[in-house]
């Protein structure tokens, strides 16, 4: 299936990032204050007032002030040497920069809540949370499948406010594609049917054989640098693991993660190849997973464990059906998004939507499902 760029870093977030919680269950009735969805209310609440500019006027106003003979009929939104900017001109800029990335992600949200409710199934408090509480522990650790400690809550908040701040996203979206993962999820949970077949991948995986690795996790090439000239220099590696590495939560057990096979998906590939590749005791050159850095050092390689199919399958089935729920998730994102029915009432937002997704505006030409002004 072919994606735009957009919801897979949206949707990673969840993976992201993905792979986020609100305050409640259901799709808010009002924005929060200060989000650029609750610019979109008062905007709309405005009616007639809030009109976008005519093309005359857009030729001639080309300064960020609205000129003089039109102050007295905009409301105000903030005052330059006692001049008037119009609040109008301020929100048609926000709408045109990041309204449709904010749009998608109610779309989403939306969307996501009406399947939950017409196949009967709530979203609780819990479930918003326990979504949150998985976003913040991938964002924190990139290896939390195999990280046998708890992870540094307060370290992944920190994070994850650098990260929304970097990639200029606000706390109120990040809020609103958690509660929509928690209903992707929610939904998947109902729908998933195992095979046998994948539940025998399940056992290899778990049984089979695995290597056990310590690993050092480091933001640039240059401490990727200086770890090894340690390590060259007779340095213990699970020592510098536990000084050096930005994991905090593998750093506590000095870099060691647990077990995991050569098929273990929720192991980066990479990771893998490079733990497979190796004999006990060596060191790999870095590999780069995401924004990361990794020195990964073979501490054992662990033959088949002797287990019968049958008595694990109850364990089998649950690692099954949160493993495959990720790619679930985004599949029914994706579907969902592509068959709602959408009508866009502001002139600037439906202009940009329409021009970003131009694919979904010739589908529906002559269908009336996707409507703007």
């Amino acid at each position: 299936m072919q994606t735009s760029g957009p919801f897979k870093r949206k949707c990673g977030w969840t993976a992201l990032l993905c792979a986020v919680v609100l305050s409640g269950c259901d799709a808010p009735e009002k924005a929060p204050a200060g989000s650029v969805a609750a610019a979109w209310q008062r905007r709309d609440q405005a009616g007639a007032a809030s009109a976008s500019l005519s093309n005359q006027q857009a030729v001639t106003n080309r300064q960020v002030l609205i000129p003089r003979d039109t102050e007295a009929k905009e409301p105000t939104i903030a005052t330059v040497n006692g001049r008037p900017v119009a609040r109008r001109r301020v929100l048609d800029l926000l709408l045109k920069a990041r309204g449709v990335e904010v749009l998608e992600q109610l779309i989403g949200l939306e969307a996501a809540a009406t399947a939950a409710a017409n196949a009967g199934l709530t979203v609780t408090q819990a479930d918003v949370d326990r979504e949150y509480e998985q976003a913040l522990r991938n964002l924190a650790d990139p290896l939390s499948s195999v990280t046998p400690k708890p992870f540094d809550r307060k370290a992944a908040e920190r994070l994850l406010k650098t990260v929304l701040s970097q990639r200029n996203v606000s706390r109120e979206e990040f809020d609103i594609i958690t509660q929509r993962n928690a209903y992707l999820r929610k939904i998947v949970g109902s729908q998933q049917v195992l095979t046998e077949q994948q539940l025998r991948r399940e056992f290899d995986r778990l049984y089979g054989k695995r290597v056990q690795v310590r690993h050092i996790q480091l933001g640039t090439l240059a401490e990727v640098a200086r770890v090894k000239e340690r390590l060259t220099a007779g340095e213990d590696f699970a020592e510098l693991a536990g000084r050096y590495s930005a994991n905090t939560a593998s750093a506590r057990s000095e870099g060691l993660l647990d077990p995991f096979s050569a098929g273990d998906e929720e192991v980066p590939a990479l990771l893998r190849e490079a733990a497979f590749s190796l004999e006990p005791g060596q060191v790999s050159d870095a590999v780069r997973i995401g924004e990361w850095y990794h020195l990964v050092k073979v501490e054992r390689l662990l033959p088949a464990v002797e287990k019968e199919f049958e008595q694990v399958r109850a364990e089998l089935e649950r690692s099954a059906r949160r493993r495959m729920a990720a790619p679930a998730m985004y599949e029914l994102f994706e579907s969902l998004f592509r068959e709602a029915t959408i009508e866009i009432h502001d002139p600037a937002l439906a202009e940009a939507f329409h021009r970003k997704h131009e694919d979904r505006a010739r589908r529906a030409t002559g269908s009336g499902r996707l409507r703007g002004p």
